[in-house]
């Protein structure tokens, strides 16, 4: 089972989600508007949080205000890029 991890970022401007489920961020990003996507990043807007996901499955969420809405976010987002990740 991979753990899922949130921790607040060291620039204590966002929080850190990691999820341990490689995403092919081309793939899953093809339906979404983005700042930028590219293989080795995606950053977006997304349910009033800024998002930067990479590759590894790793998050960076800005724009919230605690590790459980950073959570949600990034949740939300993988379901909506159809990113299947056992969360318990």
């Amino acid at each position: 089972m991979k753990r899922i991890t949130v921790s607040l970022c060291s620039g204590k401007t966002g929080y850190e989600v990691n999820t341990s489920t490689n995403i092919d961020l081309l793939a899953a990003c093809r339906d979404i508007e983005a700042k930028v996507k590219t293989r080795h990043i995606v950053i977006l807007e997304f349910g009033g949080a800024e998002i930067s996901l990479y590759p590894s499955g790793r998050m960076l969420v800005k724009k919230v205000k605690s590790e459980a809405e950073a959570l949600d976010a990034a949740k939300l987002l993988l379901e909506r890029l159809s990113v299947r990740v056992d969360w318990d």
